[in-house]
């Protein structure tokens, strides 16, 4: 296959995805019409695997994005490789095919074909699932699936799911493959997370202590466009709508993000630094945790040190 111009040749990184494992996806209706984008008879049985077919689609994109043989990923036969592939992870890891309890599933695959099927857990999130124990499975699978993003931010709604203090960095990144498409070279991110403060007096807010996020911006010009989160998909209330980035502005197109694009919970847009204001609510999603939200907190504490006033 011929390498487009521009794409990286080196071999030594990987085309990932991170993807929840959680048996409360048995239950899901939407789950498994998500999964039946794929034409095949498998996928349209329920499975414990959140957005499976959209996983084997987004790497399958950013395989023919670097020039990769895409075999593996093409046609029904990859969406029955990947489930055969996850099962086995669970039975030789967790000594079941179904293991229950909620698990982050990474899956690599190297420019040589090879897969590679890693996880951690068990994986809490979305934070409301662990608040909201005594629900039924349906209302507790509805938490991966919102029917909007508004009920996610609303603060008394929504307030299991705030678990992240947002910051944003100004320090601007060039859009690259490695932005519009996940993979193990994450030098970009772990330099933005490596901003953080080690410690803040805000990282309790009600009683939930409240983990990082970083923003990141593009350069494309003085606007601060935001691109997106290191670990997430972010979502900003516009009026009366939620927006979140366009794939123009270089950040990576996620599952989730396309889920919830499809299901007109958002529309895409350009979203500038500086509208995004000190104790913000917005939405964040990925395809582990789902659907959560986050409180913006001050952006001069990740500014350099020089331009600190």
């Amino acid at each position: 296959m011929d390498t487009p111009p521009g794409a990286p040749t080196s071999d030594t990184f990987d085309i990932i995805s991170t993807i929840r494992s959680d048996a409360i996806l048995l239950h899901s209706e939407e789950n498994t019409r998500v999964n039946a984008t794929i034409k095949c008879t498998l996928a349209r049985s329920p499975v414990q695997f959140y957005m499976l077919s959209y996983h084997r689609d987004r790497m399958l994109a950013s395989a023919k994005a670097f020039g990769w043989d895409t075999s593996l990923l093409e046609g029904p036969e990859a969406f029955k490789g990947l489930l055969d592939m996850l099962y086995e992870h669970l039975q030789k890891k967790y000594n079941s095919w179904t293991y229950a309890a909620p698990l982050m599933i990474r899956i690599a695959f190297s420019a040589n074909s090879k897969f590679t099927v890693t996880s951690t857990g068990p994986h809490p999130g979305p934070a409301a699932i662990d608040r909201l124990g005594h629900l039924s499975h349906i209302s507790r699978v509805s938490l991966l699936y919102p029917r909007s993003l508004s009920t996610i931010a609303d603060p008394i709604l929504g307030a299991s799911f705030l678990r992240w203090r947002v910051f944003i960095t100004f320090d601007k990144v060039t859009p690259t493959l490695f932005t519009h498409h996940k993979t193990s070279d994450r030098l970009q991110y772990d330099k933005a997370l490596a901003l953080l403060p080690a410690h803040s007096v805000d990282s309790v807010l009600n009683g939930v202590q409240l983990q990082a996020e970083v923003l990141i911006v593009n350069d494309f010009n003085e606007d601060w466009e935001i691109m997106e989160g290191c670990k997430f998909t972010p979502y900003f209330r516009r009026g009366n709508k939620w927006i979140t980035p366009a794939s123009r502005c270089g950040g990576n197109v996620g599952t989730t993000r396309r889920w919830a694009l499809e299901k007109g919970l958002c529309e895409e847009g350009v979203v500038k630094g500086g509208s995004v204001k000190y104790n913000d609510i917005i939405v964040l999603s990925n395809g582990a945790k789902g659907f959560q939200s986050g409180i913006v907190r001050p952006w001069n504490s990740l500014l350099p040190d020089d331009t600190k006033q």
